[in-house]
C-alpha cells in the first residue's frame, strides 16, 4: 500500500500530522514522503506567516487611527503627540522607537495606499519581506505613479527571491518615478547616518548609510590601500587589511595611507606606506574597568561604553595608556558621592560620571542611545521639589525629554537603584531598570575564604 493511501485512511481516526506515523514503508519511499510532507508543512507555516503579519499591519494602523481621532489628540498643544503615540507602540511592542514608527509608517502605505499589496500579502502569495519593499520603495512615488509601480511589481513579487526582488523593484521605482533625482537624493542626504552595533567575541559592526558616490570613494581607496600592503611575508586576506586601514584611518590621527600605483612607486614589506595624510579621528570612549583586573589580579573583562566587552588584557592596555579614555575603575567597597540636595541645579562632574556608569544609555522604554549624548533630567524638577541627587536624576535624550511635556509621566524608585516608572498617555506603566543599580554607597561583599 502507497503511504498516501494509508494515510487517507487513517487521517480520519488520528490526530496529529499523519506523516509523522510510525508505519512499516519501503525505507526509500517512507523518506521521500516524509520529506515532502515536512516541504509542504513548511509552505504551509510561510503562508500563515504572510497572513499574520497583513493581520499585524492593519491591527498597527488601526490603533494610530484610533489615537489620532481621540480627545486626547484634540487638546494637545505640545506638538509632541506623534512622539507619544510611537512611543506607546514601542513599549507595547517591545520595540525601539525608529521600529515602531517605521512599523507605524507601513502600515499606513499598505492599508491606505497600497491594498492590493495587503491583499495579496494576507492571501499568502509573498512573504512580509516582499510587502516591506513595496511599501517603502513607494513611500515618495505619488498616486499615479504609485499605482503603476505597484502594478508592475506585484507579479514579480509572487515569483522572485525577496533580495532580487528588491533590486528589481528598486529599478522599477526609478523607471516610474517622474521627480528629478538630484533632488530626491538631496532630499535623502538628510538622513545620513553611522551606526554602531556590538557583537560577540569583542568585535561588532560599522554601518554607514552616505551617499553612494561617497561609499565608492572610500571603499576603493581602503582597496587600494589594502593592495599595497599585499608584498612579501603579507599573510593577512584583503579582506582583513581593508578593516585594518579603516581602523588606522579612523582611530589614528597621524594615520598615513598609501598612494594609487599611479602616485608613487614606493612599497614597503609591512605597515602604512606615507604619501597621504589622512585626517585622523582622535577616540574617546568610555571604558568600565575592575581594579583587580587592572591591577593583573582578576580575569573580568572591561566594557566600552557599557556594551561592548574586551578582553582583561585589552582593558588593562586601555587604562594604562590611552588618553583618550575616561577610566571608571570599580570595586565591591567603592562608594560614590550621590547628592547635593537643593545647594546646586547644575549636575557635579563626579555625579555625572556616577550616573553614566549607572545608566548607560538613555532611559526611556527602549531607547538605546548613549548616555554621554543625553541630557540629565531632574525626575521631579529642581524649581519644584526636586533634588540634585542621584535618585532624582537619569539620562533621557532630547526627544525622549521632550515626552514629559506630551503626556508621559516619569517616577523614580526612592531605593537609590535608579528604577524608573513610566505611565503612558493611555495610563500604561514600563519599568526601566539601571544597567548598575548601586542602589546608594556600595555594601562591602563578603571576604573570600
Amino acid at each position: 500500500m502507497k503511504f498516501d493511501e494509508l494515510t487517507g485512511q487513517l487521517e480520519d481516526s488520528l490526530s496529529g500530522d499523519s506523516h509523522l506515523l510510525h508505519v512499516a514503508l519501503d525505507p526509500a519511499v517512507a523518506e521521500s514522503e516524509h520529506g515532502d510532507a515536512l516541504l509542504d508543512d513548511l509552505q504551509l507555516v510561510q503562508r500563515d506567516e504572510a497572513r499574520l503579519a497583513a493581520n499585524r499591519f492593519r491591527r498597527v494602523d488601526e490603533f494610530r487611527r484610533h489615537r489620532e481621532l481621540s480627545p486626547a489628540a484634540a487638546r494637545d498643544r505640545s506638538g509632541m503627540f506623534g512622539r507619544a503615540l510611537r512611543a506607546e507602540i514601542a513599549a507595547a511592542l517591545s520595540l525601539p522607537e525608529r521600529t515602531a514608527e517605521t512599523l507605524m509608517a507601513r502600515a499606513r502605505a499598505l492599508v491606505d495606499d497600497l491594498p492590493t499589496t495587503l491583499a495579496r500579502l494576507g492571501e499568502g502569495r509573498f512573504s512580509e519581506r516582499h510587502a516591506v519593499i513595496i511599501a517603502d520603495e513607494s513611500m515618495t512615488l505619488d498616486a499615479a505613479e504609485r499605482a503603476e509601480f505597484e502594478t508592475q511589481v506585484l507579479p514579480l513579487a509572487e515569483r522572485m527571491r525577496a533580495g532580487l526582488f528588491e533590486k528589481k523593484a528598486r529599478q522599477i521605482r526609478e523607471l516610474v518615478h517622474g521627480a528629478d533625482l538630484a533632488e530626491r537624493h538631496e532630499s535623502a542626504r538628510e538622513r545620513r547616518e553611522v551606526i554602531v552595533e556590538p557583537g560577540r567575541d569583542g568585535m561588532g559592526w560599522l554601518s554607514a548609510h552616505l551617499p553612494n558616490e561617497a561609499l565608492f570613494a572610500i571603499d576603493n581607496r581602503i582597496t587600494a590601500a589594502g593592495r599595497s600592503l599585499q608584498v612579501g611575508g603579507e599573510d593577512r586576506t584583503l579582506t582583513q587589511l581593508k578593516a585594518d586601514v579603516l581602523i588606522d584611518a579612523l582611530t589614528d590621527e597621524g594615520a598615513l595611507l598609501p598612494a594609487g600605483d599611479g602616485e608613487t612607486g614606493l612599497r614597503v614589506p609591512t605597515g602604512l606606506r606615507v604619501p597621504t595624510v589622512l585626517r585622523g579621528i582622535r577616540s574617546e570612549v568610555s571604558i568600565v574597568v575592575p581594579a583587580l583586573t587592572v591591577m593583573g589580579k582578576a580575569a573580568t573583562p572591561g566594557m566600552l561604553e557599557g556594551v561592548a566587552p574586551i578582553d582583561p588584557e585589552t582593558a588593562r592596555e586601555l587604562a594604562a595608556t590611552a588618553t583618550g579614555f575616561t577610566r571608571i575603575l570599580t570595586h565591591p567597597e567603592t562608594g560614590a558621592v550621590l547628592s547635593f540636595g537643593k545647594d546646586r541645579y547644575a549636575v557635579p562632574p563626579e555625579l555625572k560620571r556616577y550616573l553614566r556608569y549607572r545608566d548607560e544609555t538613555c532611559r526611556f522604554i527602549g531607547c538605546s542611545r548613549r548616555a554621554r549624548f543625553c541630557d540629565i533630567d531632574h525626575t521631579i524638577p529642581w524649581n519644584g521639589d526636586g533634588h540634585t541627587t542621584h535618585d532624582n536624576l537619569a539620562h533621557l535624550c532630547r526627544g525622549h525629554h521632550k515626552t514629559k511635556d506630551a503626556g508621559w509621566g516619569v517616577t523614580q524608585a526612592r531605593d537609590g537603584s535608579g528604577t524608573l516608572t513610566w505611565t503612558s498617555p493611555m495610563g500604561r506603566q514600563y519599568d526601566t531598570a539601571a544597567t548598575h543599580p548601586f542602589g546608594g554607597r556600595a555594601s562591602p561583599q563578603p571576604a573570600t575564604p
